[in-house]
């Protein structure tokens, strides 16, 4: 069904009465649909956005607006040029990241690589506002910025990466808000760490009748999303996370 058919019958169905109810028992199929979506859709771009700063944004040097140092307290602004990027889509944006390493900031943060670096913990800050399109062919205009705090005990171990994550953006007509934060085994493709983590925010569908009061929990093969959607009803969903990578 396409959301404009949808929109004409959500006009023409009641809504039930009730609240705090599992799924969808107060929601068209439809708007659970949507909501789904919608979902799906803000988990991509946030866990994307959390790779691209901890791998690092392929940059060139005639895409470098601001060099990183002591007069912008060592933070690199970049464009990103038009291209098809993994997980937020086909489109263009502007970039910027600032690094510490053991709490010193790093002179040159597009230079940083982690296996150029003896430091212990490393801290990332990573803005990235893009005008793009989701896998489902909606426009997306995002606003996300990464704080990834990579910890290890001595040189010889791997990096464990806590995520923390706040950011905005439109997925077509809908407005969505999230702050989460969760940990990996370095990126976020390797492997989310169970038993931490969680995520608040809302998303604003046109096409459902009420604003989403979104939370996020994490476990070990997928996340689920609940919350109410305005007084009288509740979404309740898992989500794989081959959905979202």
């Amino acid at each position: 069904m396409s959301r404009i058919a949808a929109i004409t019958i959500l006009a023409l169905v009641p809504l039930a009465g009730g609240c705090g109810h599992r799924g969808s028992d107060f929601l068209l199929e439809s708007e659970f649909d949507f909501l789904a979506e919608d979902v799906i859709d803000l988990m991509t771009i946030t866990f994307h956005v959390g790779e691209n700063a901890f791998l690092g944004d392929p940059v060139f040097a005639e895409d470098i607006i601001e060099e990183g140092g002591a007069g912008n307290n060592f933070t690199a602004i970049y464009d990103l040029p038009q291209a098809d990027r993994i997980g937020i889509g086909a489109g263009f944006g502007r970039a910027s990241v600032r690094i510490t390493e053991d709490g010193v900031p790093t002179e040159v943060p597009l230079d940083f690589t982690f296996a150029g670096t003896s430091a212990l913990t490393i801290v990332i800050t990573y803005e990235v506002q893009y005008l793009g399109v989701t896998a489902g062919g909606r426009d997306t205009d995002i606003d996300f910025l990464v704080t990834a705090t990579a910890t290890r005990a001595t040189t010889s171990e791997p990096f464990l990466v806590e995520y923390l994550v706040d950011g905005d953006c439109f997925l077509g007509a809908t407005f969505c808000r999230l702050l989460t934060d969760f940990r990996a085994e370095g990126s976020p493709r390797n492997g989310l760490i169970v038993g931490f983590g969680d995520g608040s925010g809302f998303i604003d569908d046109p096409d459902v009748f009420d604003v989403f009061d979104l939370d996020i929990d994490y476990s070990f093969d997928d996340f689920v999303a609940e919350g109410n959607v305005g007084c009288c009803a509740f979404f309740d969903e898992a989500f794989l996370y081959e959905e979202v990578f």
